[in-house]
């Protein structure tokens, strides 16, 4: 007994999903259809009521259609959410002109720093650089004094 009721959810289903399929491909516009002409995918749906209901769904129907018959409004895929577009949002944040001049101030102390550690690094291996430089150059002036004395 359970086993007609579900059969018969079941084909009533199937029945609602042939319906939405063919009213879908009625009202959808011709050019809109996908790899079919819009009067085969027709045929097919009203030939092959549950194959061809389920190829239209797949294989026909407009890519990002909504789930309404022959609709038209594309979903438009989402932008980017940005702080600005939350509703609490305010134009006048808590960035005054006093609070940005003491933030460039900050900013400016901390690239002048910045600037002095690297010049500090910089300094140091060009003194490296020139070390080893002098020492190579006495060791080649040794190399050169020792073939001197040798010949």
């Amino acid at each position: 007994m359970i086993l007609f009721e579900s059969g018969g959810v079941v084909a009533l289903l199937l029945l609602g999903f042939w319906i939405w399929a063919l009213l879908d491909c009625i009202s959808t516009d011709s050019g809109m259809c996908r790899n079919l002409p819009k009067g085969v995918w027709l045929l097919i749906v009203l030939v092959l009521p549950d194959i061809g209901s389920l190829a239209w769904l797949l294989l026909g129907r407009p890519e990002k259609a909504h789930w309404r018959p022959g609709s038209t409004d594309y979903r438009t895929p989402r932008r980017p959410v940005g702080p600005e577009d939350h509703p609490r949002y305010s134009a006048a944040a808590g960035v005054t002109d006093r609070k940005s001049k003491e933030l460039d101030a900050a900013l400016d102390r901390w690239e002048s720093d910045k600037r002095e550690e690297r010049e500090a690094e910089l300094d140091r291996r060009e003194a490296e650089v020139r070390r080893r430089e002098l020492e190579l150059r006495e060791r080649e002036l040794e190399r050169r004094e020792r073939n001197l004395n040798d010949d």
